[in-house]
């Protein structure tokens, strides 16, 4: 995974943004979704319609300089799934494809970052030579591999959706716990008071 270490949602955001491809605010809620809510970056683009898979897809690898393939295009080895955590692959929607001796080819939901693969490289044991994929087609395919993928994604939806409900069911919540927007709005007001 030489070289990989550039996969990152901070550098696809600069890339993003130097192109004028996705409106600044769209990237920045993203970023805030990722870092506050656990929400995937790529995801929260692509799901908000600020742009396409393919469009995302092809930036990844014209930027990243990494192969694009379809997860269903090519036939995968049964031997894989025993290589690396069900549960992982499902969280990050990675497709692995086949294990060649020490190495495995995996297929991303268009950006993976480079921590997450280092950490399923030391999970397998096996060098990580990942493709540029899609998100909707790899959780298709996942979904096809693992008899229990769509159940999990059940799970995570129920989850999401009682995250939500609480979240709704205190609204005093933001200004307790403080989220950004509450920080300059307070350095701003500390900021007045010592003009005055």
């Amino acid at each position: 995974m030489k070289g990989l270490e550039k996969l990152t949602c901070i550098r696809l955001a600069e890339v993003l943004t130097q192109r004028g491809t996705v409106e600044t605010d769209a990237i920045t809620d993203a970023l805030y979704a990722q870092d506050r809510q656990g929400e995937v970056f790529v995801d929260v683009l692509v799901s908000n319609g600020h742009i396409s898979e393919w469009d995302l897809a092809k930036i990844v690898v014209e930027h990243f300089q990494l192969p694009f393939i379809m997860a269903s295009s090519t036939e995968i080895d049964e031997e894989i799934k025993t290589k690396f955590p069900e549960e992982f692959l499902f969280e990050h929607g990675i497709v692995p494809l086949g294990v060649f001796g020490e190495s495995a080819t995996i297929v991303l939901p268009i950006l993976t970052p480079y921590e997450i693969l280092a950490r399923l490289q030391d999970m397998s044991k096996l060098e990580l030579f990942p493709y540029v994929g899609l998100i909707s087609e790899n959780n298709r395919v996942l979904g096809e591999l693992y008899p229990n993928f769509a159940e999990w994604q059940k799970e995570q939806q129920s989850k999401r959706e009682a995250a939500a409900r609480a979240k709704r069911s205190k609204p005093d919540e933001k200004n307790v716990g403080g989220d950004w927007m509450d920080m300059f709005d307070s350095a701003d007001a500390s900021v007045r008071d010592e003009l005055k």
